[in-house]
């Protein structure tokens, strides 16, 4: 997921929806959906605010009914979106625009941390996904995206879990996330 989550609903009135998607094509791909057929909303995650790109009053209820009721939309606690968060639903990059700028520094080392414990652990299996061997020189510090790709949202969740930490406190937060 970029800065929103992007909904579409059809017109049956079926709402879809696609962790991390970054585009409304992304989630019309996803279901086989004509992304010109359908109603289009957005919850930027930045602004904290629901948008309509395209929608009617009905589609647009079953859009806010879903992200309340599956997300944190009520109209967005923190609270909500860290448990949004923990459940390894939105990128690292997300996350760190949602915290102030002076603070994105320690998250992402934070998040450095997780991703060299990932590669190292993956080393010390001895089973390189390339023929040739692994090509990651861990000493210099380098990151294999190979062992991240694998632990998919186990790894988003270590890093939300880092950036829980600041966000719990609102000094650490955007503007529109202070309360």
């Amino acid at each position: 997921m970029g800065e929103a989550i992007y909904c579409l609903v059809d017109g049956s009135g079926r709402m879809f929806t696609k962790e991390r998607a970054e585009s409304y094509a992304e989630v019309a791909a996803s279901y086989g959906l004509n992304e010109h057929e359908t109603q289009k909303y957005r919850f930027d995650l930045t602004s904290r605010r629901f948008l309509v790109d395209r929608g009617t009053p009905s589609s647009g209820v079953a859009v806010h009914t879903y992200l309340s009721s599956h997300l944190f939309l009520s109209i967005g606690t923190p609270e909500r979106l860290m448990h949004f968060a923990e459940d390894g639903h939105v990128h690292k990059e997300v996350l760190a625009k949602l915290l102030e700028v002076k603070d994105r520094q320690a998250y992402f080392e934070a998040c450095t941390d997780i991703e060299r414990k990932y590669t190292a652990e993956c080393a010390a299996r001895n089973d390189p996904c390339l023929e040739s061997g692994c090509s990651i020189d861990q000493t210099a510090g380098e990151i294999c995206l190979e062992p991240l790709l694998r632990a998919g949202i186990d790894y988003h969740k270590a890093c939300a879990a880092e950036w829980i930490k600041l966000f719990r406190n609102p000094e650490h937060r955007i503007e529109a996330w202070k309360n």
